[in-house]
């Protein structure tokens, strides 16, 4: 077995830092800010999970955004926190569902009413052509498929467009990409 041990640090001066560094930009390519499920794991949730439940591990682990599968680990849609939210679950109790019956599947978006991008559009595309096609959208994330549109290959997050950008947007608020595309052209009027 490994011996550990602790050390002091009055020696350390240096932090170690990425050997590539890349600065995201409007110019860059859209696919630097795809979540890459070949690279990270994808957060799912089973279609069965109580309603409640799904709140409670969503907003412990501040995850907006979960794909659903099937029994079968097909995927049939997602959930985002704001479908989730209390008041929905309230309004479903008051038109006389119980809540200890309420379902994901009673809060999902199903996957015939979701759009998503293909991988190989976004490999030629700018963050700025991106965030322009998508502004008239409300939506928080836009699904991302292989080039064949038979798995979701990732995601794309607005918010992750704001942080990285650093745009200047309420992160605690929902960020859609209206919004991301409003910020922008803000950003471009005071440049000009």
């Amino acid at each position: 077995m490994t011996q550990l041990s602790l050390k002091t640090c009055d020696h350390v001066s240096q932090i170690e830092w990425p050997a590539k560094q890349t600065k995201v930009s409007l110019q860059s390519k859209a696919i630097e800010l795809v979540t890459d499920f070949q690279k990270n794991r994808p957060l799912v949730i089973d279609y069965n999970t109580k309603a409640v439940e799904a709140e409670y591990l969503m907003k412990k682990a501040h995850v907006k955004l979960k794909l659903v599968l099937d029994e079968n680990n097909q995927f049939v849609g997602t959930l985002s926190f704001n479908d989730l939210n209390n008041q929905e679950i309230i309004k479903k109790v008051a038109s006389g569902d119980s809540r200890a019956d309420l379902r994901v599947s009673d809060f999902m978006k199903t996957k015939s009413v979701l759009t998503s991008l293909e991988w190989q559009a976004l490999e030629s595309a700018s963050l700025r052509s991106l965030i322009q096609f998508l502004a008239s959208s409300d939506d928080q994330h836009i699904l991302v498929t292989n080039n064949e549109g038979t798995t979701v290959r990732g995601l794309i997050s607005a918010s992750d467009i704001a942080r990285t950008l650093h745009l200047n947007v309420n992160l605690n608020l929902p960020v859609s990409f209206r919004l991301i595309s409003d910020a922008v052209n803000i950003l471009d009027q005071n440049a000009a």
